[in-house]
């Protein structure tokens, strides 16, 4: 975690301490984690609390190999792109038709302020939303999202899916803008095209003299 990142007193919280005591466990007694451990507050340290300028919330880390990298929906540059990326950069697309689309790492995005999240940090190899219930959600995610809406002002939360929109009780939304959409999972994603959430977010943004979020291209 980078210094005076903002996140300090969350990341470094007795109860986040005992949530990676338990992923530390599971580790130990042979279990294959994703992230790697380096990796599990890589959208943190991409986005201290004041860079914040939108929130993107999925719902667990990738369960293969190779694809969690510590970014909502993001993976390797030498990894094939998975179903819900390839949903979402469609989605740019359709916001932005002339624009060309980002590295499959959304560092791109990372860098100008997207913070992507998901609503549990740790999955177990294989198995999605394994990791639901050992207490990332109150640890971490809850206090994340209630700083920021509380600290901050005009930004923007997309909350995708259903594990998602149930923390929209946590924002406020006098302060901030929030859009909701089913998850861009195969599943779901019929009910997740057309939602125009990047158009719809940079509107806000611009509304209200924020630099809006480059979708599109990135070096």
């Amino acid at each position: 975690m980078k210094r005076n990142s903002g996140w300090e007193s969350i990341l470094r919280s007795p109860e986040c301490r005992k949530v990676l005591a338990e992923v530390a466990a599971r580790r130990k007694k042979g279990e294959r984690v994703y992230p790697i451990q380096k990796d599990i507050f890589r959208a943190f340290d991409d986005c201290p609390v004041k860079k914040v300028r939108v929130v993107i919330l999925g719902q667990d880390p990738y369960a293969s190999e190779h694809q969690a990298i510590g970014r909502a929906f993001a993976v390797s540059k030498s990894t094939k792109m998975p179903p819900s990326l390839k949903n979402i950069l469609e989605e740019v697309r359709r916001d932005y038709p002339r624009g060309l689309m980002p590295k499959l790492t959304l560092e791109w995005w990372a860098e100008q302020g997207v913070f992507l999240l998901n609503t549990t940090l740790t999955v177990k190899d294989g198995c999605f939303n394994s990791h639901a219930k050992i207490g990332w959600k109150k640890a971490v995610i809850i206090p994340t999202l209630k700083e920021l809406s509380d600290e901050r002002e005009h930004l923007v939360f997309m909350l995708w899916g259903r594990h998602a929109k149930s923390f929209e009780r946590v924002l406020d939304q006098g302060r901030h803008k929030v859009l909701k959409a089913s998850h861009p999972s195969p599943r779901s994603v019929a009910h997740f095209q057309g939602c125009g959430h990047f158009r719809k977010a940079n509107d806000y943004l611009r509304e209200r003299g924020i630099e809006p979020i480059n979708w599109t291209y990135g070096p």
